[in-house]
């Protein structure tokens, strides 16, 4: 590994560090903890795909439905291991992608948006009239494959896990051609077609990868509830919330999520006993920020400092 690869991994590497130690070693709940994780996990798998790629989806909460229901359906008919379960469940998810993306393909715009979000909703009409899968009455998860005295522990550490993979992952994925390549399809996709650039297998890998990242989030999230039902794990809001922490923090960079999710949590946080006031700052917040930050928080933070966390562009020596 270059001098130059091993600078450029150093920081972030401890920075997560330093964000890990502080959710085992501080007294924070670890169920709120598993949230952050999973949903910054989200956030990063779907700032895979609009931020870097221009491909807005209304439909990646069908992929955490669909993670959850697998794990679950894996579990309670072989017995296998949760931990294994949700590695099924985003290769499961892996293979969905691939077919919606097939159906989608030519869409753009608002036609692609709106295409991810009928076929979202259409999954989640399906699985509710699926008696083998509990149609609308929901699954629970099998007792006899928990260990009640490990199992909160287990699913925080699955969160962490898919957390800093993800992480990680995107960030060597950004720090490889490919990041140009999604950019410039993202700017201009008939230019990037011009100067050589493969637009649909750029596009067709970053799908399918976005859509194993929620399914696996969704998988761990539910079985940390063990129970999964259609209305829940089909929920729009899922996608809601994945917007908004991405709008907020900062689209198109590995920072802006981990800003976005630290203040979704902490609005969630400080008016949980103030019933729909968090609704209300959440929106007012969603609406603001891009009107006076365009870049999110961490594109003013960026412009203004010039700091690079996750430093994925690569300079000459």
């Amino acid at each position: 590994m270059s001098s130059f690869l091993r600078s450029s991994l150093t920081f972030p590497a401890l920075g997560l560090a330093a964000i890990a130690d502080a959710l085992i070693l501080l007294p924070i709940d670890l169920r709120l903890a598993m949230e952050v994780l999973l949903l910054l996990a989200m956030a990063q798998g779907w700032n895979l795909l609009c931020g870097y790629t221009g491909l807005l989806s209304f439909g990646h909460h069908a992929f955490v439905g669909l993670g959850a229901y697998v794990l679950f359906m894996t579990v309670n008919t072989t017995g296998l291991s949760p931990a294994w379960a949700i590695l099924a469940a985003a290769l499961v998810a892996l293979v969905v992608g691939l077919a919606m993306w097939a159906l989608l393909r030519k869409l753009r715009g608002p036609y692609f948006s709106i295409g991810t979000w009928v076929l979202a909703d259409s999954l989640r009409l399906l699985f509710g009239q699926w008696e083998w899968l509990g149609s609308s009455r929901g699954i629970v998860l099998n007792p006899a494959s928990i260990d009640p005295t490990s199992f909160a522990d287990m699913v925080f550490y699955l969160a962490l896990a898919l957390a800093t993979l993800t992480i990680f992952g995107v960030f060597a994925l950004l720090r490889s051609r490919t990041r140009l390549a999604l950019m410039a399809i993202r700017d201009n996709e008939a230019g990037a077609a011009s100067v050589g650039i493969a637009v649909a297998r750029n596009q067709l890998a970053a799908f399918p990868i976005s859509a194993s990242i929620c399914a696996a989030a969704g998988a761990i999230y539910y079985l940390s509830v063990l129970y999964v039902d259609p209305s829940g794990a089909f929920d729009i809001d899922w996608k809601i919330r994945v917007l908004f922490i991405v709008i907020v923090g900062g689209l198109g960079t590995i920072e802006g999520p981990i800003i976005g999710v630290v203040i979704y949590f902490g609005l969630r946080e400080l008016f949980r006993d103030a019933g729909d006031l968090f609704l209300i700052f959440q929106g007012l917040t969603a609406f603001l920020v891009p009107l006076v930050m365009p870049g999110g928080i961490w594109g003013l933070i960026q412009s203004r400092t010039g700091w690079q966390l996750f430093p994925t562009r690569r300079v000459a020596q």
